[in-house]
């Protein structure tokens, strides 16, 4: 199945172009770079330098091929530093132990009275009922002109609820709140991404259907809500007066004084089982473990893929400098005749792979982190904080791999007996 936003396919493929067009570029800006630089008084200095730019150099090859590779790993690094920044630091310091669903309105202060005697520190409830959007200002939902990625929102029945005052984790930033003694026309407060890709503003009407009765309410706020404050908060929040007669149930957030044993929090959930069977309950530490070690082994997997792409690169690199290695041995043997000592072409040849593997780490570093601020910032919607712990290991592996392969072939450079290879001359 193709992906339900057509922007990811084509965002990726830009990506990847961009990619090569930006390493590329750069081989050949650095080759143009080190052919004008003839400043450097050390020999072995410029031999180093003009062994990047001579013909049949492999600092093209190397660039593109270990780019790729630590682009995709500085990218990675960078989005998964992120991303578990944004939960240690967005998740609350004290998450509810449980959310408990369908409590149904006439058990709600055996509920809450259950929970207290069992240890609860507090117990938080909102009326929640479900409901599907049919209409948008007038206009039938299936034909509204919105954002595909809003389309999930009209997808089925969503979780509705009615409320006094602003529900906690939301901050009005349109429009204004209803007085407590509410009472007219329908309101309701929408989510503010989600009505900015509805086409939806203060003052517009949303019909949804409750109960099998269509009700009509007026856009009068709009919210921006942390989800990751683990408070109840929901999409659509009715005035009081438009739903406060409507048969519904409840929607329970519970918390255990901090340093409560997990056995005295299971007795009370399991209290709470026996005495109403049909209310559900979710342990939120569980989950939030649960997906952690999803998350966890995502982004393993995620990791190993640019590991394979990295050892790809790796061989195109020792290919790349096998290549290379007929012409290096010429270069040796001419050198060694007219003067040069082992030390000084072994110097030369470090100087060469660690230039060339700097720059390559640097380009790899500005091209993954414009990625993983294209990723954060379109698509997860997260401010960037770079984390040069998460790059340095990347970084390392380039400098370790040219450095490495490098000095593979320069022991077999230097091993080379000069008479054979003059005498094929």
């Amino acid at each position: 199945t193709a992906f339900p936003d057509p922007r990811i396919t084509y965002g990726y493929a830009a990506g990847i172009l961009a990619s090569f067009a930006i390493l590329t570029g750069m081989a050949r800006l650095m080759m143009w770079l080190a052919s004008r630089s003839t400043g450097a008084r050390s020999a072995v200095t410029r031999l180093a330098i003009a062994n990047l730019h001579r013909p049949g150099t492999p600092t093209p090859s190397v660039v593109l091929s270990l780019g790729l590779g630590l682009t995709l790993f500085v990218s990675l690094s960078l989005i998964d530093s992120n991303i578990s920044k944004e939960l240690r630091d967005n998740l609350p310091d004290r998450a509810p132990s449980f959310f408990f669903l369908d409590v149904h309105s006439s058990e709600a202060d055996q509920f809450g009275d259950t929970l207290t005697k069992s240890g609860a520190s507090s117990v938080s409830r909102a009326p929640m009922l479900r409901g599907r959007i049919v209409k948008l200002n007038g206009v039938a939902a299936r034909d509204a002109e919105i954002d595909p990625q809003a389309k999930w929102v009209l997808n089925g029945d969503r979780g509705i609820t009615y409320a006094t005052e602003v529900p906690k984790g939301s901050k009005i930033v349109a429009g204004t709140w209803w007085p407590s003694d509410v009472a007219g026309e329908p309101q309701v407060s929408f989510v503010a991404d989600l009505a900015e890709e509805m086409n939806l503003e203060v003052g517009d009407t949303i019909t949804v259907n409750i109960l099998g009765r269509n009700v009509t309410a007026r856009i009068t706020s709009l919210r921006q809500i942390e989800w990751e404050s683990l408070s109840i908060n929901f999409t659509l929040v009715f005035s009081p007066n438009t739903l406060r007669g409507a048969p519904h149930n409840l929607l329970a957030t519970v918390r255990f004084a901090e340093g409560t044993p997990v056995d005295v929090q299971g007795a009370a959930a399991r209290r709470i089982g026996q005495l109403l069977p049909n209310v559900s309950m979710i342990n939120v530490r569980d989950a939030i473990e649960a997906f952690a070690g999803v998350f966890g082994r995502v982004m393993t997997a995620v990791r190993v893929a640019a590991g394979i792409t990295l050892m790809a690169g790796a061989l195109v690199l020792a290919g790349a400098l096998a290549t290379a290695q007929r012409r290096r041995m010429l270069q040796a043997v001419v050198l060694k005749c007219i003067g040069a000592t082992r030390a000084k072409l072994l110097t030369a040849h470090l100087a060469e792979y660690g230039l060339l593997a700097l720059v390559t780490a640097i380009i790899a570093l500005g091209v993954g982190t414009l990625a993983a601020w294209v990723v954060c910032r379109q698509v997860l919607e997260l401010e960037l904080a770079f984390s040069l712990s998460a790059v340095a290991g990347a970084l390392g592996v380039c400098v370790l791999l040219v450095v490495v392969f490098g000095l593979i072939g320069t022991w077999r450079v230097l091993a080379a007996r000069p008479v054979p290879i003059l005498r094929g001359m």
